[in-house]
């Protein structure tokens, strides 16, 4: 069975697709998400995650942009700060070099932008006290550049944009997996997919695989 066309189809629901899939919506595009999961059980590898994200920072000026700080918080925390060039180090150590330094780039210069763009569309963060902070002389010291985490961590992460993709119009089919890519000699023209025991012949214009592993 030939189901109808989309814009982008995106396989996987976890933090990378569904950003993926927002901002293709976002772009105007007619988006469908498919995950192999039931719905109780959606996010994949985001949902066993602590919600964290690490994105370049000049100080607390910035996080304010992003985490709803009160004034107590702000005055007994010491955030410091994570420069872009702690961010291409940290990469380049943790790979040893093994990844594309162009990507990298893409990355690290456009990580606060995208946190703050998160933020706008409604995904919740907060400094992360209890896992990245330690307290000295009365204040709470942040260490290692990973400052904020998601409200209610991965599985708090992906129901926020689980949430702006059903705002958005973006459809997500649960209990569908992927299985390959539709191609020929143009290119890429769809998926095929087994939803709920049924194969199936996805088109679209366009596939992202972030299906994780």
């Amino acid at each position: 069975m030939t189901q109808q066309k989309y814009d982008v189809c995106v396989a996987g629901a976890g933090n990378a697709a569904l950003c993926a899939a927002i901002a293709a919506a976002e772009n105007g595009a007619r988006v469908l998400v498919l995950e192999r999961a039931p719905e109780p059980e959606n996010g994949g590898n985001s949902r066993f995650t602590a919600g964290g994200i690490r994105f370049a920072y000049n100080g607390s000026e910035d996080l304010l942009d992003i985490c709803d700080l009160s004034e107590e918080e702000i005055n007994n925390s010491e955030f410091g700060s994570y420069s872009e060039s702690q961010f291409f180090d940290d990469m380049f150590r943790v790979t040893e070099f093994r990844c594309d330094p162009d990507l990298v780039e893409v990355l690290v210069k456009n990580s606060l932008d995208t946190v703050r763009w998160l933020r706008h569309k409604g995904v919740r963060f907060i400094p992360m006290y209890g896992r990245q902070a330690f307290k000295v002389d009365g204040k709470f010291r942040f260490w290692g550049g990973l400052t904020v985490e998601a409200c209610g961590g991965g599985p708090g992460l992906v129901e926020g944009l689980t949430d702006v993709c059903g705002r958005d119009g973006i459809e997500i089919r649960y209990n569908a997996r992927a299985l390959s890519l539709l191609k020929d000699d143009d290119g890429v023209h769809g998926v095929s997919l087994r939803e709920n025991g049924i194969s199936a012949e996805l088109k679209g214009r366009a596939v992202v695989l972030a299906c994780g592993g």
